[in-house]
């Protein structure tokens, strides 16, 4: 397969909105073979809705998959959601945003959340937007050094310290194209950490996964590492089968 987006997003925001029609329009014009997907509502509180309304549109598009969306705040319904969707293979793993929840990743109430997801086998996908996320997902890295940790954003203006973090936790894997295209990022990334953990990640609709494209066959990279991004290591670390999984 010639290429995976691991982030998009399904829903509205205040100056977007996106369903599936539109989903499956981003990916077919960047010729994506697989793009995960998140629920912005869930993102925003209404976890049973967002993530219910999100394996609907799972249901009717082969070549999405999804985040189901956990949240500190809700421990019992986020074990809920675990449950209810992550055995199936159109998903690809939970997703926290600290900054839609209100809670840091060095709160009690996030280590019982990512406690509680351990028994999981699948990666956890972190937005992380600035330094002091960095330092604390290096930290939940190395507590809970099993499990497999994606810096989506991979902390935006703060990327060196993220960058750091993933340096000295092997188990953190960096998104970095929906965090800003900042002169010499990717070439530095590859430098410090080697081609195999970073992915690709464009956060449609509030980026243009042209532009996060156009980011990467713009580095100064080489062919091979370009399609480590797009292709090996996503799906090598989500066991993709290819778009026709059954769910």
């Amino acid at each position: 397969m010639p290429g995976v987006d691991i982030l998009m997003e399904l829903g509205a925001s205040n100056w977007t909105s996106t369903d599936a029609a539109k989903l499956q329009h981003a990916q077919q014009r960047a010729r994506f073979d697989v793009v995960g997907v998140a629920s912005r509502r869930a993102l925003t509180g209404d976890l049973a809705g967002g993530n219910a309304e999100l394996k609907i549109t799972l249901d009717t598009c082969p070549q999405l998959r999804g985040w189901a969306v956990i949240n500190p705040l809700y421990p019992e319904r986020s074990s809920e959601e675990m449950r209810r969707y992550l055995s199936s293979p159109k998903w690809l793993g939970a997703m926290l945003h600290p900054e839609f929840c209100g809670e840091s990743l060095a709160s009690a109430a996030t280590h019982e959340v990512i406690n509680a997801y351990r028994r999981y086998t699948k990666p956890l996908l972190i937005h992380v937007g600035n330094e002091e996320s960095a330092r604390q997902l290096e930290d939940l890295a190395k507590e809970f050094s099993t499990l497999k940790i994606i810096a989506a954003g991979a902390g935006h203006e703060d990327w060196q310290a993220c960058m750091w973090a993933a340096k000295r936790a092997v188990n953190i894997y960096l998104e970095p194209f929906s965090g800003g295209a900042h002169r010499g990022k990717l070439e530095t990334i590859f430098a410090t950490l080697g081609p195999n953990r970073v992915l690709f990640g464009s956060a449609f609709p509030l980026h243009n996964p042209g532009a996060a494209l156009g980011l990467l066959m713009d580095a100064k990279i080489t062919d091979s590492e370009k399609q480590a991004v797009l292709n090996t290591n996503p799906v090598r670390l989500f066991n993709l089968r290819g778009p026709q999984a059954e769910a």
